[in-house]
């Protein structure tokens, strides 16, 4: 009687401990628990995030990592957190750094990007590199075979509101502030915000021609107003609502910076050589500066 006693507490404790939630560092050192159920696999240095959000119908995915290596340890991962299915994958931006390993999850998962992004995507696509990467030997060439293009399924215009189980998540498209279609991801419940490369953290970001500092600044209102906890962005370590202060901070410095050296008459190269901005020394990608002072001065210049 006592051994089946005991063998019913052993049984009942080694229910407990299978039931119970995995530690983050128990799934690899990128993995870093950011609230209960949800998972971020930070990106090797500079490279992009991926994050694992669980719900009671199966796992939402935030942008599927940096590259085919990255996802298939995310893949991973997720088969060590839960047996549910993967249902939706939602893209921050349409980029290859964060959108290559869709294969790897999709089926089953429906991807949601902002409108433009499947075009972006198709674009942009290089069979050539995609070929060389599976040819390579080793890891990555392992991780990348089967590759295939998939984009969006469902593309949706300004505001979109998704469900899955118990979780809320508000998708944001972001104007001007990235790429062609960035999205910002607010879970209302968790109050954690995925603020995509509208901002980065002690980096330069990179600033195409169409990118607008003040359709960005306005992204960085709207976000703050939210009132989030966690602030998860496209690339870098998470943090709180300074991230999105930093960087305001910093662009709002720089158009007042560039403006006064404008009305001095100095000339854009002229402003590229001289101007330098206290506390971005330690900051990455230097070399990306002189796109942030072109896009100040095209707020200057009203363009």
């Amino acid at each position: 009687m006592k051994t089946k006693f005991l063998l019913g507490i052993f049984l009942m404790a080694l229910g407990l401990w299978l039931a119970a939630p995995l530690p983050a560092q128990d799934l690899g050192p990128q993995f870093r628990k950011i609230k209960d159920g949800i998972f971020l696999y930070k990106g090797k240095g500079t490279e992009s995030n991926s994050t694992i959000i669980l719900t009671q119908d199966g796992v939402v995915l935030i942008d599927s990592g940096n590259n085919p290596t990255d996802s298939v340890a995310v893949m991973q991962a997720i088969k060590r957190l839960t047996d549910k299915p993967i249902r939706f994958l939602i893209d921050t931006e349409p980029h290859t750094d964060h959108t290559t390993g869709h294969f790897v999850f999709s089926p089953p998962a429906i991807v949601i990007a902002a409108a433009g992004a499947g075009e972006s995507m198709r674009q942009a696509y290089n069979p050539e590199r995609m070929k060389k990467m599976m040819d390579e030997p080793g890891e990555i060439g392992a991780a990348s075979k089967g590759y295939r293009l998939i984009t969006p399924h469902v593309e949706y215009n300004e505001k979109m509101t998704l469900t899955s189980g118990e979780r809320t998540f508000q998708l944001f498209y972001l104007k001007n502030v990235h790429s062609e279609a960035d999205t910002a991801i607010w879970l209302p419940n968790e109050k954690v915000l995925f603020v995509a490369a509208s901002v980065g953290v002690k980096r330069f970001n990179n600033l195409r021609p169409f990118v607008s500092i003040p359709d960005t600044l306005a992204a960085i209102k709207m976000m703050r107003a939210l009132g989030p906890e966690v602030v998860i962005p496209g690339h870098g370590d998470p943090g709180s609502v300074e991230i999105l202060d930093n960087m305001e901070r910093y662009y709002n410095l720089l158009v007042e910076r560039v403006r006064q050296m404008a009305q001095q008459g100095k000339s854009l190269d002229e402003i590229k050589k001289e101007l330098k901005i206290a506390g971005t020394e330690d900051w990455e990608g230097k070399d990306r500066f002189p796109n942030n002072i072109e896009a100040a001065y095209r707020a200057v210049k009203g363009k």
